[in-house]
């Protein structure tokens, strides 16, 4: 059978060990919906970004067409041999250009992309930009957005073109707006972020183009990031992943997501620290609360054990003689009860004893009771040092004994009862007079068997058996007929 110590210590051993798991369980479950909720903003953020950069690209494209459908494609010359026309057109981009807050600058080339009207510089050969050869080596293509640049003017650029239109499959000139990186910065400055969130533009070679934070030294470097490349070069519209930051080091959530139909991604990233705070401060909570709890689980098993403690103390001396410091009659008569029905449902023998020492009273009226108290303790260790482990002796009350031998024979129970009277006749106890006193006992023993009917009973039996030992004159042994 387990003991209360052991049962106890396995409940508050289960307690503690369930504590952690159901804790790791309800950590892992709200890290993974933090970082789903993460994924989800830096999801719509870059999907915000991306529809409000097509929106400004068309914005510009609509000004374009506009431009185009108020100049004629023979007022494309370089230098245009009709002054009161160049300047009409030059004023009309003008207009044009500051009803866009995207552009740097509006211009319109001939087909061999010489510019003929712009708010800058014309006359500049631009044959040899990107959105010039794009749209001059596919007849189809109406409108073109370029990479980023270094345009003539040593600033970084990205241009929108349309083509005009003009009889045959040829290229007759187009009209195109250069983009201000400013507008960029200027846009996504003004989105919401954690501390320690970005935000990027970029073009599909990785040109950077804005950045948030603002970093004006990186503008126009190239994004070398193994899992960006390799995004851009897949079919995939839109990615995430975590990575650390190669500018500042900073561990991140990112969504990288292309523009629709422009040579432009959009990378959104929120910082590991921004998105994971609130789950940390659980973490900690809940790490705080788990180790009260340990804490409390430890004090209530060690004061579960000081009443167990307690009630074995007081179980003890309510079954224990304070002089003999062996069961008293209480516990005997409780472990009779239970040695009597295990004899009876094995068919085991069992024997009682009652041991008297012979003129116990004497040695008190001689040598007073302090000789008497020693009498007793004599009287027990000799019984100790006789009986078996599964043997049972109690102090039944003065100077009397009773013994249960558990799983004996007849013979064997009348050579243990030999053995304690012998081993109590070696006694000596030293009288206060200083003489040696010697002990003697009377044992009444009886055996019992399935036609037993109590405790009772069989202690009546050897009672009487005791009676005809003190009757015959003391220091024998008496059997129970």
């Amino acid at each position: 059978m387990m003991s209360p110590y052991r049962k106890s210590f396995l409940w508050c051993l289960c307690f503690c060990l369930i504590l952690p798991i159901v804790e790791a369980v309800d950590l892992i479950t709200s890290y993974r919906q933090e970082e789903k909720s993460a994924r989800t903003r830096v999801f719509n953020a870059s999907f915000l970004i991306s529809e409000w950069i097509q929106g400004a690209m068309e914005n510009s494209d609509y000004v374009l067409r506009d431009i185009i459908g108020h100049v004629s494609e023979e007022a494309l010359r370089y230098p245009d041999t009709d002054p009161a026309r160049q300047a009409r057109i030059t004023r009309l981009i003008e207009a044009k250009r500051i009803t866009l807050p995207n552009a740097a600058g509006v211009g319109l080339v001939d087909r061999n992309c010489i510019v003929t009207h712009t708010n800058a510089r014309i006359g500049v050969d631009a044959s040899g930009r990107e959105w010039c050869k794009s749209l001059q080596a596919d007849p189809l293509r109406e409108t073109f957005v370029s990479h980023l640049y270094l345009n003539k003017a040593g600033r970084l650029s990205v241009t929108q073109v349309r083509r005009f239109p003009g009889p045959g499959a040829g290229f007759h000139g187009s009209a195109g707006v250069s983009v201000d990186l400013s507008f960029f910065s200027a846009r996504i400055a003004q989105m919401a972020l954690g501390a320690g969130g970005t935000i990027v533009i970029a073009d599909t070679r990785l040109g950077l183009l804005a950045r948030k934070p603002a970093r004006p030294d990186l503008l126009g470097t190239t994004i070398d990031h193994p899992q960006t490349r390799a995004f851009v070069a897949s079919d995939a519209t839109y990615a995430s992943y975590r990575d650390r930051s190669m500018v500042d080091g900073r561990k991140r959530l990112y969504g990288v997501r292309k523009v629709d139909d422009l040579p432009f991604i959009v990378i959104v990233g929120e910082a590991d620290s921004d998105w994971q705070a609130s789950w940390r401060q659980r973490a900690l909570g809940e790490t705080v609360a788990l180790l009260l709890l340990w804490t409390m689980a430890i004090l209530m098993l060690r004061k579960h054990w000081a009443l167990l403690r307690h009630q074995e103390m007081l179980s003890h001396m309510a079954n224990t003689d304070t002089l003999a410091g062996i069961a008293n009659r209480r516990h005997f008569m409780s472990r009779f009860q239970v040695e009597l029905k295990h004899a009876q449902r094995h068919g085991t023998g069992l024997a009682v004893l009652i041991l008297d020492i012979d003129h116990f009273k004497q040695i008190n009226d001689s040598y007073g009771h302090a000789t008497g108290d020693q009498a007793i303790l004599a009287c027990a260790r000799a019984c100790q040092a006789v009986l078996r482990n599964i043997d049972f002796l109690s102090r039944f009350g003065g100077d009397e004994f009773a013994i249960l031998l558990s799983d004996t024979s007849v013979e064997g129970a009348r050579v243990a009862a030999e053995r304690l009277r012998q081993e109590i006749l070696q006694c000596r106890i030293a009288g206060n007079t200083g003489v040696q006193v010697t002990m003697t006992a009377s044992i009444g023993l009886a055996m019992l068997d399935a036609g037993t009917p109590d405790v009772e009973a069989a202690l009546a039996k050897a009672d009487a058996a005791l009676y005809r030992a003190k009757s015959r004159g003391r220091n024998c042994i008496e059997f129970a007929a």
